[in-house]
Formats: structure tokens, C-alpha cells, sequence
């Protein structure tokens, strides 16, 4: 149960503030916080990432800035309501680096969760990329040993509610840096002994993300989000004190560093399906794959590309198996290169073959198959991809492998139910035609005696303007 500072009288918020000056040596402000604690609770330091006034152009202390945002007063937002709803579960102390617009170091931060005897911090932020084509939902822990294994642990119980919650994983990752750890906030919470992870939560200059992560309703959505995965973590209860909490999946410690990727995709090659040139669709085949890490993003960009080409458009990549299909779309007309990238979640990427596209003004709207493979291309296709089928443990990631054995029995028993289907058809007009012929029979014997007999009456009158009109209303039926 945790009694935090939303919960308490004034003295006793200010007495608290008092001890927090006291301990911090006035450096810096932080959050009056006292708890009871059950036997065998857990201690959460929640860090607001950033805070403080910015100067120039920069942003430290604001973080990220889009759409109007800072990123310090969203992060803010995500913790306090992380906050409210962890406050209401049992065996578990909850605390804050900041409730306010504050500006902390990361060592103050680390310090200050030392000081409350903190199991592990969490610290919220969100995202923003150099030329805003990113875009998903990662975690970075430490790569060492004991802070590893809880913080991927912690992080994995994290990103499978966001996850359920409708938001694109870009999976639990390391960094190293010339330190270690590249994260400052990371590296020093080891030195604390404290397993420290960092939360970013999705993008807010890409609106693959934006569009979901844009308003308040998600930013607090977020932070119960977050306060509902610790709990599941630890095993923790609303209301309810236990005699001992502890996590409740198996924490493992690795002996060596779990180092980051640092290989791009491999194998990656663009084939085209088809070009309608006059809709500017093109259909593809794309190939890439990576044993190291997650295919991430893949992009597709006309004219003249080079290995440092900066793709602004990425789309999700969502292929199995190291194969994906797809349609995207050009200037309707386009004659000349066009080339794919595929990112791993490092962002590394690897760098297609170019395939040139050839337009047929002469080509119907529907018309897609008018593209062609340049041969005189000056890359060859052994330096674009391998001609042996990929050597792996499943066939199926085999590009240019045998053709995989597909079972035709429902395929048949479609065929057998669709001819079932046009047989009965058949039997069914035969029915009707002959009772619409016998009943045509006997109006035109009925039609025959009545001209007759008006023939005999008035033999100067003519009735084939009658017989037409008759004709005429049959045709239509």
C-alpha cells in the first residue's frame, strides 16, 4: 500500500519535501512521498523524462517538439496517471522524480531513487527521429547480467499491453556506448545497483504513430498501460497486501554483455510483379532477411539511390519468412529506376537491386503487367542477391527454392461444388423455358382461332398490328 503525495496532509507533504532538500542537498526538487510498507513490497521510481526551461534551440530539458508538444509535459502526464494507478495495488511503493516542471540531472534522478530504495526505475519517455520516417513503440534496458534480465523481463510484460493495446512493437533493445551502457540514466542506475529501463512510447513527428498517441486520453491511456504491466510483473493486487510479493516470471541473468545489432538486413531483392503504368500501382515481391534481429521497415523511392539516400517514407514491414508482397503506388507514367531498403529494428538497413520500370502509354487502366527487368543494368545479380537458395533450418526461407507442395483437395471440392452448382442451374432454366414455351403454345393456338373468327366477321380488317403488340410485350418478359 503507498501513501503518496496526492494522498497526504500539507505538514506532512512539506515535512516531506524537508527530508527530500535535506538529502538532495537542495540540488534539486523532488516529489514528498511515504509509504507503509507491507513485508516483502516492491519500490517503483517513476521518472518523468526531461523538464525544465530549454534555452535556444536546445532540448534537453523539452525533449521532443511536434505538433505543438513538448515532450516533457506529455511524459509528465503518462507518469502522474502511471502513478495513480499503481498507487492502487498492494506491496508496492510508488515515487516520482518530478511531479512538476522541474529540471533534474540524470544523476539526480538516479540518486534520488537510491535514496527511497528504489528495485527499479522506469523512466517515460516518447519519440522523435532525424528525418521523422520512424515509428513504433520501444524499450531500451541495460546489457548486463542482473539489470538485463529484469529489465527485459519488466520491458516484455510492458510491451505485450501495449501491443494488445493497438500499438506497432519496435521491440525490447540495448545500446552500448564508449561507457557501457549508452544510456546515461541506464549506465548509472547499474552503478546504483538499480535495473533501470526506458520507455519510448511511439513517435510524435511520424503519424503512423502521432495519430494514435496524440491527445491526453492517450498519453494517460499509456501510464495505466505501464502501472498494469508492473503489476503483473510483481504479482500485485488492487487493495490487497499480500505476505510476499516477487516477479513472476523467471529473471535471467546473462554471463556476457547482450550486445545490440550491428548488422543490416541481408539478401534483400526487389522483384516486380507488375506495372500499371497509367495508374502508377506497382505490385512487388520484396526479399530481405536478418538472423540477428526483427525486420522493421521497408521503403520503396524511384530515381537514382545510394546507399546513403535517406528514405522519408517507411512502411511497416510485415512479411514472413523473409518475404513480403505488395502494391505501391508512383507517378502515374514513370519511366526509370526504382529501388527498396529494408530496416531491421536498429534501424540498419539493407539496399535492394534497382529494377527498371518501363510505362506503356497504350496500356488499359487495368493493364498491370508491363514492366521490365533491365539486363544491362551495371549491377550484376550476384552482386544484388544470392542464386543458391538461402542455407537455414526452414525451407521455407528459401528464396529460390522448390515450389512448396500445396494441398488441391478443397480447391477440387470447390470445383465439384461450383459445377454441382451450374448443373442444377441448368436443370432449373430447361423447367422453366419449357413451361414459358407451352404457355406461349396455347396463347397463340387461343390468339390463332380468335383471328380467324374475327377474319370471317370482317374481312376487310386487318389484325397484324395485334399480333406485333403481343410479340413485342413477349420479347420483354
Amino acid at each position: 500500500m503507498t501513501i503518496g503525495f496526492k494522498n497526504i496532509n500539507k505538514p506532512v507533504v512539506l515535512a516531506g519535501k524537508l527530508i527530500g532538500l535535506l538529502l538532495m542537498a537542495g540540488v534539486f526538487l523532488v516529489p514528498a512521498c511515504r509509504s507503509v510498507r507491507a513485508a516483502d513490497s516492491v519500490t517503483v521510481v517513476i521518472d518523468p523524462g526531461h523538464g525544465g526551461k530549454s534555452e535556444g534551440d536546445d532540448e534537453t530539458n523539452s525533449g521532443a517538439k511536434y505538433h505543438g508538444l513538448e515532450e516533457k509535459n506529455i511524459t509528465l502526464i503518462t507518469a502522474l496517471a502511471m502513478y495513480d494507478e499503481l498507487s492502487q495495488y498492494g506491496n508496492v511503493n510508488v515515487y516520482l522524480t518530478r511531479d512538476r516542471d522541474a529540471e533534474m540531472s540524470l544523476s539526480q534522478r538516479v540518486e534520488y531513487a537510491q535514496s527511497v530504495g528504489a528495485d527499479v526505475i522506469i523512466s517515460i519517455h516518447y519519440n522523435a527521429s532525424a528525418y521523422h520516417n520512424y515509428f513504433g513503440s520501444e524499450i531500451f534496458t541495460s546489457a548486463y547480467g542482473r539489470y538485463y534480465g529484469v529489465g527485459h523481463a519488466l520491458a516484455e510484460k510492458i510491451m505485450d499491453e501495449w501491443v494488445a493495446d493497438g500499438n506497432i512493437e519496435k521491440d525490447i533493445k540495448t545500446r552500448i556506448g564508449k561507457k557501457g551502457d549508452y544510456y546515461g540514466l541506464i549506465r548509472n542506475g547499474v552503478t546504483a545497483d538499480i535495473p533501470t529501463i526506458i520507455l519510448e512510447h511511439g513517435y510524435l513527428d511520424n503519424d503512423k504513430d502521432y495519430q494514435r498517441i496524440k491527445n491526453d486520453i492517450a498519453w494517460r491511456r499509456f501510464g495505466v498501460l505501464d502501472a498494469t504491466a508492473v503489476a503483473k510483473f510483481y504479482g500485485l493486487e488492487k487493495n490487497v497486501v499480500k505476505d510476499s510479493v516477487e516477479p513472476t516470471v523467471e529473471i535471467l541473468e546473462p554471463e556476457s554483455p547482450v550486445m545490440p545489432d550491428e548488422t543490416e538486413p541481408e539478401g534483400v531483392r526487389l522483384e516486380i510483379n507488375g506495372y500499371n503504368s497509367n495508374k502508377g500501382d506497382v505490385d512487388f515481391t520484396l526479399y530481405a532477411y536478418d538472423d540477428e534481429s526483427k525486420l522493421m521497415y521497408y521503403g520503396l523511392m524511384t530515381g537514382d539511390v545510394t546507399k546513403d539516400t535517406i528514405f522519408e517514407e517507411l512502411e511497416l514491414w510485415d512479411g514472413n519468412n523473409g518475404k513480403m508482397t505488395g502494391t505501391f503506388h508512383i507517378q502515374p507514367g514513370y519511366e526509370g529506376k526504382i529501388t527498396a531498403k529494408v530496416f531491421n529494428v536498429y534501424q540498419l538497413d539493407g539496399m535492394s537491386n534497382s529494377v527498371d520500370l518501363v510505362a506503356n502509354e497504350e496500356a488499359p487502366d487495368d493493364e498491370e503487367d508491363n514492366a521490365v527487368i533491365d539486363e544491362d543494368s551495371e549491377e550484376t545479380d550476384e552482386d544484388i542477391y544470392f542464386k543458391e537458395p538461402f542455407e537455414t533450418e526452414d525451407d521455407s526461407w528459401e528464396i529460390g527454392g522448390s515450389i512448396p507442395t500445396v494441398d488441391t483437395s478443397a480447391i477440387a471440392n470447390a470445383i465439384d461444388k461450383n459445377t454441382e452448382s451450374k448443373v442444377k442451374q441448368s436443370y432449373t432454366y430447361l423447367i422453366i423455358a419449357g413451361l414459358v414455351g407451352t404457355v406461349t403454345l396455347a396463347v397463340a393456338i387461343v390468339l390463332g382461332v380468335s383471328a380467324a373468327t374475327q377474319k370471317r366477321r370482317k374481312k376487310r380488317r386487318k389484325n397484324r398490328r395485334d399480333v406485333f403488340d403481343w410479340a413485342d410485350d413477349y420479347d420483354r418478359d
